[in-house]
Order: C-alpha cells, then sequence, then structure tokens
C-alpha cells in the first residue's frame, strides 16, 4: 500500500514526538522583542517549557529589526539559521526554500482558527509557510482635550490638522502641529493608498500602478497634510508627550509608548479608527514566525511546531495581545469570552480589533517587495520633505519599481 504525503507527514510526526519525549530537544527562537515586548514573550517561552521540559526554546534577541533581517539574510545564506524566527512578509520572500511548510504540520484545527485574513497573509505561491504573531493595526491616536470629536474622513484630518496647527510667534516653525507624519513608514502611505481603492501594481503584477490616478490623488493628499504636520524620522510618541503632535497615526503596537507619553504629558489619550476615503482599509503591521527547514533536524522542527501550536492558543495569542497591543490572530481569539470582556474593559483595543475586522489588510506579496517598499520609503519622504512633487515622485518611483519587476 503507498501512503500518501499527507499520511507520510502524520507517521512522521508521531514518530518525531514519540522520540522528543525520549530525549531532550533544543531549538533556537531568534527575535526582535525588547523593552516592553521582550519580557512578555519571555513568560510565554516559560510557560510552553514547564509545559514541554523535554523541549528547550533558547530565546535569543537580536535587536531591532533591521539588525534581524540582516542576521537572518546572513545565517539561511550560510545554511545556519535559527530553527524559528520572527519575519516580515517581504523578508520571507528571499528564503521561501529554506522554510517548512506549516500546513503540512500543523494540526488541523489549528490550520482552521487561523484568521483567514491572517492565513491570506502568510500564503506564498499557495504555501502557508508562516503564521500571524505579533500583529498590529493602523490607528489614530488624539487627544481629547483638543480634539472632541475625531476626524472620520480625509477631509475633516486634513482641516481638523491645519486647525489645529498653531505658530503664535509668526516665525514659520509651530509650536504645535495638527498631526505627525514619519517618512520610514510607507505603510501610512500605503493605507491611505488602498483607501482610495488604489494599488502598487495590477491585480496580475504585470502592470505598475502605483503612479495612476488614485496614487496621485493619495499622494497629493499626503503631500498637504504634511504642510500642517511634524515631519520628522523618529517615533511620534516623544513629541507628542511633549505636547507639538495633537493626532497622529500609527500602529497599535505603539499603544503602550504613546500612553505612557501621553501620561508623562499629563493629558488623556484615545484612540479612534483611521480616517476613511472610499473606503476604510488599514494596512497590518507586525511579524510572522516561520521554521527553518535548512539546517534542522526532524526534532528540532516538530518542537517549534508544537511551540507555534502553543502559541496559538486562544489563551496564549489573547494573553500575548492583552499583555503587548498586538492583535490575536485566530478567530477563537478575537471571539473567546476573555477577549470580549478585555475590549469591553478597554475601548480603545476594541477600536483596534473593528479596525483590523473591518479593513485590515497584509503586504504585497512580490518577490520584489523587500525592494519596492524602500524605494516608496525614498520618494515618499521626498514628498513629505517638499523635495519633490507628488507627480514627479510617483513617475519616477513607478520607473523604478517597473525596472524591479522586469528584471
Amino acid at each position: 500500500m503507498v501512503l500518501s504525503r499527507k499520511w507520510l507527514l502524520v507517521a512522521m510526526a508521531v514518530l518525531v514526538f514519540g522520540a522528543l519525549a525520549l530525549s531532550q530537544v533544543t531549538i533556537e527562537f531568534w527575535h526582535a522583542m525588547s523593552r516592553r515586548h521582550g519580557p512578555i514573550l519571555e513568560t510565554l517561552i516559560e510557560r510552553f517549557m514547564e509545559e514541554n521540559p523535554d523541549i528547550t526554546v533558547n530565546l535569543v534577541y537580536q535587536g531591532r529589526y533591521g539588525a534581524l533581517s540582516q542576521k537572518l539574510i546572513g545565517a539561511v545564506a550560510a545554511g545556519e539559521p535559527p530553527t524559528i524566527a520572527q519575519q516580515y512578509e517581504n523578508w520571507t520572500t528571499q528564503w521561501l526554500d529554506a522554510l517548512v511548510p506549516l500546513e503540512d504540520y500543523l494540526a488541523p484545527e489549528v490550520l482552521a482558527d487561523l484568521h483567514p485574513r491572517f492565513r491570506e497573509m502568510n500564503t506564498f505561491g499557495g504555501k502557508l509557510l508562516t503564521v500571524p504573531f505579533n500583529k498590529s493595526i493602523v490607528v489614530l491616536y488624539y487627544r481629547p482635550d483638543l480634539v472632541p470629536e475625531p476626524p472620520t474622513t480625509w477631509e475633516e484630518f486634513l482641516q481638523l490638522a491645519c486647525e489645529l496647527t498653531v505658530d503664535e510667534n509668526g516665525d514659520g516653525v509651530p509650536e504645535r502641529y495638527g498631526t505627525g507624519l514619519r517618512p520610514p513608514n510607507p505603510e501610512i502611505f500605503l493605507t491611505f493608498l488602498a483607501q482610495n481603492e488604489g494599488t502598487i501594481l495590477s491585480e496580475d503584477w504585470t502592470e505598475v500602478t502605483i503612479n495612476d490616478e488614485r496614487g496621485l490623488e493619495t499622494m497629493e493628499f499626503m503631500a498637504q497634510l504634511a504642510k500642517c504636520a511634524l515631519v520628522q524620522g523618529g517615533y511620534l510618541s516623544d513629541p507628542f508627550g511633549q505636547g507639538l503632535i495633537a493626532m497622529f497615526v500609527d500602529t497599535s503596537a505603539g499603544y503602550p509608548y504613546n500612553l505612557a507619553a501621553a501620561q508623562e504629558g499629563g493629558f488623556e489619550m484615545r484612540v479612534a479608527k483611521v480616517p476613511c476615503h472610499k473606503n476604510c482599509s488599514s494596512m497590518v503591521q507586525g511579524t510572522n514566525l516561520g521554521v527553518f527547514e535548512l539546517g534542522q533536524t526532524p526534532e528540532q522542527i516538530a518542537a517549534a511546531v508544537k511551540l507555534i501550536e502553543f502559541l496559538l492558543r486562544p489563551e496564549n495569542t489573547v494573553y500575548w495581545a492583552e499583555e503587548s497591543g498586538y492583535l490575536p490572530v485566530t478567530v477563537s481569539g478575537f471571539e473567546s469570552e476573555e477577549w470580549q470582556a478585555f475590549i469591553a474593559e478597554h475601548p480603545e483595543r476594541g477600536v483596534m480589533t473593528e479596525q483590523f475586522l473591518e479593513g485590515g489588510f497584509g503586504q504585497l506579496l512580490h518577490p520584489a517587495y523587500w525592494d519596492i517598499r524602500s524605494l516608496i520609503l525614498t520618494y515618499y519622504e521626498a514628498v513629505l520633505l517638499g523635495e519633490m512633487e507628488p507627480k514627479e515622485a510617483l513617475d519616477a518611483l513607478a520607473a523604478e519599481i517597473e525596472a524591479l519587476i522586469t528584471e
């Protein structure tokens, strides 16, 4: 009798987990969680190891995301990646063949519980190669003493941002800006582009569309908004806490930092959904978890899969979300009594949940998106700083993207 690949994998898993019970297995987990988020992850890993004393997880902080990405590139090139690691979608496209196809290993009930939008964001070429982990959504932070009613449309957002920009001494440098924009985060532009039903590429990835009428309208809106915004490269929590910004768009992952800044500044902070246009899209950010097949033993792969299933349990994804500011990533997590009670008690977190469920979308999964994103960042920054006009920037951007996808 010839066994199917699926049943062979099941048989292998049984044998592997049996071996795990007899011997100690060590896996390495590379991550970029520090400060507020690192201790929460450490707690989850400690709980996992208590439940699985035959598995040791070496949790290795590799610095911020930029450092982690470079170390992963080097490790994969050398054939020595960790067993499991955080990774953005545009990183994953750089090493698709080095990863385990997780739909062949995860239990069916675990696969079915992944929120459909997250599953789509983690599927590459028809294969589920990663699972969502620390996922956030773009929302609006604001001071209710300055913004009694948060804006709900582009027009309201722009008008209010300019009304709240104050230059008391007329020196051209406002004492307070209506909003803030951070050029290194092009996901804000992409959020508004999606709200205008614009795209980077056509659906079949053969045509560059970012400089069409919808793209131009979006970039022109960003240029107008920049005139009433503090434009800076660093995170906006510090100027927000210093009273320099009345409201700004940021990820839900920034919530604890923004809240701490507001408390230090002595004012209240609230959260609302991003002002909408033709729709209420909002870009999902944050990384996923992938298990490397390259350089790993079957026992290590099985242990890493077991860790992923542990992290995806409703009680664990909810704990992670409650403590970190990220979102649950499973249907059972979103629908759990614990999460529903939590967002009822913390309405700002309910806003984040609604924002994702209403319009969350992920990265373009094109193999060249790593470089495409860098190009968007460059030209988006040039527009915000007034160094290029929107049409000039978008046409130049489109030409460079065209060159990338036709290489």
